[in-house]
């Protein structure tokens, strides 16, 4: 075979590569990101085209996926029967019941009554009333950061986790394997060793046959204590200034009530995926009583669910708002 041959076999290949790409990448995709990956396909096609099989779908191994579907399945059929037998069902306004609904379509959980939610924007505050309530926990404390930082913050939640365990409380924490790398390597061991699991969510490594990608990582910041207490929101546990130069300011949401549940179906779901270990939520909810006057409800998001959710949730919000801010 000639070298022109070959040349003109390639330049074709190039263009077979531009033509299917320009169909398959932009399903299920936003249009930035389709514009990106198909700039760089129609310059580089063959090297392009490497790449975004390396990184261009954001897909976690089959096996998470079919845990998180056996989850979903799960976690349905556990609700039916809390609300079988309790009234925690809550009515959104006529206005939100479509997203609300898409809400649970796409992430399992139905809007629950009776909630309190106490937004914290003290970033240290908030870190102090975690641990307060860590130390005034008497069946369980579960916690599900990203990052869970070997300083200051770090180490004091860390104190109260052992204080707890030492008191018999059962600790259990999920901290993402990239993200919370440095609490891993110097908290996690001298935890393990007071009484407290801890385990790393998505564990990276070329031969790990399950291992996740190294830039899929499980962002999820929740804290339950007792099946009471709920903690979500944009806050690690790390000092403000983990980033140097650029202060974090976060918002935490505390939760009382009974979708305090829900946050802890999405750590016991969390908890499945990384141990095999499967936990009770019936016996791990507790009573689900009322402690305030708001519905609130649970969406869980990430590349373990088959649609971008959290961003269509909140395309049907700004669809239905009728006030302005």
């Amino acid at each position: 075979m000639t070298p022109a041959l070959l040349g003109t076999l390639y330049y074709i290949s190039e263009w077979v590569v531009r033509l299917v790409m320009l169909v398959y990448v932009p399903q299920r995709r936003t249009a930035a990101a389709t514009r990106t990956w198909l700039l760089l396909i129609f310059l580089l096609p063959w090297p392009g085209v490497l790449v975004y099989a390396l990184f261009g779908r954001i897909r976690v191994p089959q096996r998470r996926r079919d845990a998180q579907a056996r989850a979903s399945n799960v976690i349905r059929q556990t609700e039916t029967a809390f609300l079988a037998e309790r009234s925690a069902l809550g009515a959104v306004p006529p206005a939100y019941e479509s997203a609300s609904t898409l809400a649970f379509e796409t992430g399992d959980f139905v809007p629950f009554a009776g909630n309190r939610v106490e937004l914290l924007d003290d970033y240290a505050g908030s870190i102090a009333r975690l641990i307060a309530d860590i130390d005034g926990a008497q069946r369980h404390a579960h916690l599900l950061f990203y990052i869970f930082a070997d300083d200051a913050s770090g180490r004091s939640v860390a104190d109260a986790l052992s204080r707890a365990a030492a008191r018999g409380v059962q600790c259990r924490v999920l901290i993402d394997a990239v993200g919370g790398e440095r609490g891993l390597t110097h908290l996690a061991p001298r935890l393990r060793l007071e009484g407290v699991d801890v385990r790393a969510m998505l564990p990276v490594g070329l031969f790990r046959r399950s291992a996740g990608r190294f830039d899929l990582r499980n962002h999820r910041k929740i804290a339950t204590i007792d099946g009471r207490i709920g903690y979500t929101g944009s806050q690690n546990i790390s000092d403000p200034g983990f980033v140097v130069g650029y202060p974090n300011e976060e918002l935490m949401a505390r939760i009382t009530g009974p979708v305090v549940a829900q946050l802890e179906a999405i750590f016991i779901t969390d908890w499945f995926l990384e141990t095999n270990e499967r936990l009770d939520l019936r016996t791990l909810a507790g009573e689900m009583t009322a402690a305030g006057s708001s519905v609130a409800q649970v969406l869980p998001s990430g590349p373990g669910y088959p649609s971008e959710n959290s961003r269509d949730l909140f395309i049907a919000l700004l669809y239905a708002a009728r006030k302005p801010l």
